[in-house]
């Protein structure tokens, strides 16, 4: 088979050009820091880093869960706290109301406090956490007691669940029946408490209504406990997450991102791969009949 010239300056330029697609295709990754430009580039390295994506994204929503649920029993706690302290204050208050030797006017600056400590009450109970009441149940969107008449429940018993990974949920709320209805209906135990100072029953202040409101102490302090370990499970989940996200972020990293040091050394032997190309070119191709006439 014969060679002609214009057989070695198409094979040369061929590969020529072939080098040159190479270095540009360095150069691409080193300007962007992506091994992956197109999907063409790496089909498998493209399915797995969708699939990374796919998974941090999903992290990023359990996170974002996570922060939601631990700033709604954070307001939660919050508001338990302040009802137990002015449930404290009020069994105070009525020790001392149940003392015989109180007038009829004592008692009478005593229930002013009482009725006051009770309107304090009624506005914890009706706390609210980004625009939803946080004891209405799932009725979140209206206050779950009136400040006129708290004997009466206008939330409902439905759980807010909260997803922290794929099997996994929480509950998040308190019902204002779990926080303030059990054992008794703690509004009805204060206004018969009002009911007792007025009529100087020291035997009620003494008896059962000191027993109801140590009832319904125990009870705030018992879902405060709930609310407390669901706080500090809920701090644990973050920092699993956390960590996860790192993992995946480092696991993407690895497939998408550059080597620097390599791709740089990558472009170095390319760039002499080129030039010996060019080197080889010039002595490969045989000099036309104009150059020897020259």
């Amino acid at each position: 088979m014969r060679v002609t010239n214009n057989m070695l300056v198409d094979n040369f330029m061929k590969n020529l050009y072939g080098n040159l697609r190479k270095m540009d295709n360095i150069q691409n990754k080193m300007a962007s820091g992506k091994k992956i430009r197109v999907p063409s580039d790496d089909p498998i390295g493209t399915a797995h880093s969708l699939r990374l994506r796919s998974d941090l994204e999903q992290l990023e929503q359990y996170s974002k869960n996570v922060d939601d649920a631990i700033s709604w029993l954070n307001t939660t706690e919050s508001a338990l706290k302040n009802v137990g302290d002015i449930l404290q204050r009020i069994r105070e208050l009525t020790l001392y109301g149940a003392n015989d030797s109180l007038t009829q006017d004592e008692r009478d600056k005593i229930l002013s406090e009482v009725i006051q400590l009770k309107g304090q009450i009624i506005q914890e109970a009706n706390s609210s956490y980004a625009g939803r009441f946080i004891f209405a149940g799932t009725l979140t969107d209206a206050p779950p007691f009136d400040p006129v008449n708290p004997t009466v429940y206008n939330g409902n018993l439905g759980n807010i669940m909260y997803e922290y990974s794929p099997l996994n949920t929480i509950k998040v709320n308190v019902t204002g029946e779990e926080a303030f209805r059990v054992p008794n209906d703690l509004f009805q135990v204060l206004s018969d408490l009002e009911n007792d100072l007025q009529t100087g029953n020291t035997a009620n202040l003494s008896g059962v209504r000191l027993q109801e409101i140590d009832a319904g102490l125990a009870n705030i302090l018992k879902v405060r406990a709930e609310v407390g370990a669901k706080i500090n499970r809920f701090e644990t989940v973050k920092a699993s997450i956390e960590e996860e996200k790192i993992n995946f972020t480092n696991l993407l990293s690895q497939t998408e991102d550059v080597d620097m040091a390599k791709i740089i050394m990558d472009l170095k032997m390319q760039e002499n791969v080129y030039r010996a190309s060019l080197a080889t070119g010039a002595r490969v191709i045989q000099p036309t009949l104009l150059d020897f006439l020259r």
